[in-house]
């Protein structure tokens, strides 16, 4: 499957550049807006991504620094030990990257990714090229209904920018509701359907090498002289301990004061992985030497997020993203405007992978054309979060923290995560469309 697409998948920053392109050209032709503005648009957002992108290379390197500490790989090579077969450990894959993407989707890809080569590292019957695929596609089917989902998340919170118009929406009307459950299950137990059929052949199996595991899992030994003052600091633990209490006594004081949700905050779940990180390891320099290796694998994060930068600003700046939704608008009624909205949020998100950033540009537009409808503000929060997951299965964007974790190319697994995109589109877009047209929505 994945050789397949060799022929045809360029390398993740030459789809982004291609991208780029389209934008302009769409822009273009589709609006108004001159090259000279088109090229003023993207140069005022190249540069928008950076706090989202610092934020997302440090979720990278803490969660690394704590798969790295000995006691997390103590307790995941039990877990890995579980499975007796290679289908057992595919499904495994898939169960572990959904649950813990439920909690929290940064904390998901970034431990299903480091799971994925404990496995590799323990059993020579898996392939690990799907491993990764199947590991990427359940972080990604969970993200759809996480707990830490922005949109669901930002119209809970009081005193939200569209509260005057929308209200307050519990999480019990979007991801907790049958309409967004339906979805996220449904695809969740068709992924362990295309395991089950697809998973690679003990000929066509090629594991992980031997020689690549102490590259992708390095041990951070340390040994100083303790005749030397130097030596003594460098290895003391006095320093883990204050670091923990500091980031420990600031995480529960905002988790109390400002409630359990603060703990899903980025710059929250930074500080908390930070912490932990840094109490499992022996000393600070240990786990120093550790986030500097996790940083090597963030190569293509910190050089792609300035590019969909530059295209969210062409779509917005250009009014791209208002002429797509006037269309859908057009063309839709009550039944189908959760639909279309679902659909429309999946090729925005094609383009501006922006882990929900875009429900605020859009959200003023579509909510208005719901309420004139009589159309459930809550389902079309849902059938945005949905569409805004789903194309993440096409654009390679949200894999690159994947990818380099585990050493891999988007070429090695976009073969199988191609069959889950079609699967999630199905599944989606019939529930988005038959749960208004039956009434339950």
């Amino acid at each position: 499957m994945s050789v397949g697409v060799e022929k045809y998948m360029p390398h993740s920053f030459v789809f982004a550049i291609i991208l780029t392109f389209i934008a302009c050209g769409a822009a273009l032709l589709l609006t108004p807006t001159g090259p000279g503005d088109v090229v003023i648009e993207w140069n005022n957002e190249f540069w928008g991504f950076l706090e989202f992108a610092m934020q997302l290379v440090i979720i990278i390197v803490t969660g690394y620094g704590i798969a790295s500490a000995p006691v997390t790989r103590r307790a995941i090579n039990r877990l890995v030990r579980v499975p007796n077969t290679p289908l057992q450990a595919y499904l495994s894959i898939a169960f572990f990257g959904f649950f813990v993407t439920l909690v929290h989707w940064g904390l998901g890809l970034v431990t299903v990714s480091l799971y994925t080569i404990f496995l590799g590292k323990e059993r020579d019957d898996v392939d690990f090229g799907f491993s990764v695929a199947m590991a990427y596609a359940a972080a990604t089917v969970g993200s759809a209904g996480s707990i830490s989902q922005t949109a669901p998340l930002l119209v809970n919170t009081p005193g939200h920018f569209m509260e005057d118009q929308i209200g307050r929406i519990p999480l019990n009307e979007t991801i907790f509701s049958l309409f967004h459950l339906s979805i996220v299950w449904g695809v969740f137990v068709v992924l362990l359907v295309i395991i089950y059929f697809i998973y690679p052949t003990q000929e066509n199996t090629e594991p992980l090498p031997d020689a690549k595991v102490d590259e992708l899992l390095p041990e951070y030994q340390t040994d100083f002289d303790s005749t030397t003052l130097a030596g003594r600091f460098n290895d003391s633990r006095v320093f883990n301990l204050g670091i923990v209490l500091l980031g420990g006594s600031i995480s529960v004081w905002l988790i109390a004061t400002q409630g359990a949700f603060e703990m899903l905050e980025l710059n929250t779940m930074n500080l908390i992985f930070l912490t932990i990180g840094i109490a499992l390891h022996g000393n600070v320099v240990s786990y120093a030497k550790a986030i500097t290796d996790g940083a090597e694998r963030c190569g293509q994060v910190i050089l792609q997020f300035p590019f969909y930068g530059g295209i969210q600003g062409i779509l917005i700046g250009t009014g791209l993203t208002a002429v797509l939704v006037d269309s859908i608008t057009a063309v839709s009624s009550a039944e189908t405007f959760p639909f279309f909205t679902w659909l429309m949020t999946g090729i925005v998100n094609v383009f501006v992978p922006s882990g929900g950033g875009q429900y605020i540009v859009t959200a003023e537009v579509i909510h208005p054309v719901a309420e004139s409808m009589g159309v459930s503000h809550a389902a079309i929060v849902s059938a945005y979060t949905v569409g805004d997951v789903w194309t993440n299965l096409l654009n390679p964007f949200w894999a690159l923290p994947v990818l380099g974790i585990v050493g891999l190319q988007v070429r090695d697994i976009w073969g199988y995560v191609i069959m889950v995109l079609i699967s999630y589109g199905v599944i989606a877009g019939s529930i988005t469309l038959l749960f208004p047209l039956l009434g339950l929505v």
